[in-house]
Formats: structure tokens, sequence, C-alpha cells
């Protein structure tokens, strides 16, 4: 999943604006540089470039394609009056942290209905030879692990194995039909997660107007076989 880059000139007005304000910073900054110092005008120069930047980058942008918040609200629009609160799990590797176990049993207990996307975590190697078997497996054997435990605890849960190709499109295929109130993704810290290198959390929470709950899970790294260490991050809005 590669990262959106916004594009500045949409339109002939925004082409035209950019033309202007380009010309207007170059002459005031060859002015001040030939009037006062040239230091002063590189000065002026690159501040207006980097303001500019910055003003683009923390404004919104109207016209860009937002694929999940527009699966959310289809199945909103499809969703049936008056049923449980919803909670959609995205996870695979943490799927039996204790701390997301905790997470979901808080989430069943005020009556809310689970439902389990596992996105496959193909490797590089495995992918480009697509030989996913082995990452398929063990991401069925997880969501299986969790679905019994969510049985055993008496939950409401459901879930599916995510295509090895996309995991923002499994959760998107998901919104569409599972009506979401609520996400809860489950990671690794940055650092042994390459969810958190493509910004999925970040993404879901500027795309959807629905709680998004982190939890992270710490691997001990004393033992392969050891329960992890984990924390959680409160959802946000």
């Amino acid at each position: 999943m590669g990262v959106l880059v916004r594009n500045p000139i949409r339109n002939e007005t925004d082409a035209f604006y950019l033309a202007v304000g380009g010309s207007g910073l170059t002459g005031a900054a060859l002015a001040l540089g030939a009037l006062v110092d040239p230091i002063a005008g590189a000065a002026l120069f690159a501040g207006g470039l980097i303001g500019a930047g910055m003003w683009e980058l923390s404004t919104k942008d109207p016209d860009r394609r937002r694929p999940l918040h527009d699966a959310a609200a289809e199945g909103r629009r499809a969703a049936t009056p008056g049923g449980p609160r919803k909670v959609l799990v995205v996870a695979n590797r943490t799927l039996q942290g204790e701390e997301l176990e905790s997470t979901l049993r808080r989430r069943a207990a005020d009556g809310a209905e689970l439902r389990i996307v596992a996105p496959i975590l193909v490797s590089r190697v495995h992918y480009l030879a697509s030989d996913v078997d082995r990452e398929l497996a063990e991401a069925h054997e997880r969501l299986a692990g969790a679905l019994a435990w969510a049985e055993a605890q008496g939950l409401q849960a459901s879930g599916k194995v995510g295509d090895p190709n996309a995991a923002l499109g499994a959760i998107e295929d998901e919104l569409r039909q599972f009506a979401a109130d609520e996400i809860v993704i489950s990671t690794y810290p940055a650092y042994s997660s390459n969810w958190l290198e493509t910004g999925i959390v970040e993404r879901l929470r500027e795309e959807l107007d629905l709680p998004v709950t982190h939890v992270v899970v710490e691997p001990d790294p004393k033992s392969a076989a050891a329960p992890p260490r984990r924390r959680v991050r409160q959802p946000t809005r």
C-alpha cells in the first residue's frame, strides 16, 4: 500500500494562484536581496516555500477520494436501524494478545457485536513469488483461535481472513458490509509492524468519522513463547 500524495494543482485556478504567488515570492526575495542583503533574500524565499508547504499539508483536500469513509457511509445506509453496536476488529499476529482480548470483552459487555478481519501478513519474498500459502494458513489458524475464544467467552463474534494484497481493501469491504460503529486495530510496535509503516492507523483516523482504538502489543524479547508485554491507546475521533 503506497502513501497518498496530495496534488496541490487541482484546476486552472490553483495553477494561476500558484504561478502568481511564486512570481511574487521570487520578486520580493530578489528585491530584498538587492536592497538589503542576498542572504536575507534567500531566507525570505526559503521561508515562503516552507510556509506554503506547511499550509498545503495542514489543509484538507475536498477533492481527494476517501474510500474508507465512503465504504463506512454505504454500510450505515444499508444497516438495519436499532441493531447492536458493531465493532470491527483488525488484527492478525496479535489476535491472541491478552490486552486485545480484554478490550473485546469490554466492548462485548456493552452489548457490541464483534467482526474480526485478519489481513494476511505476506512477506515481500512470498508476495513476489505469489506464494502465500503459509501466511494464509497461519491467518486462518489465528482467526479460528480468536473465534473459539470468543465463543468460549460467550461473545457475539464472526470473522474472515482478508485479502493478502491490500489490508485497507479488506477493511473497506468490511466497513461496507458490517456498518461498524467503532474500529479496534491491534498491531505490534512501529519497529516490528509493517502495518504501521504504511500509516494504516493514521489513515483510519483521518478518513473515518468513527472512534479508532489502537491496541499495541509489545513482543517479549526474552522468549518467543512467553506472553508479550502490552499497552493500549484509547479511542480518538
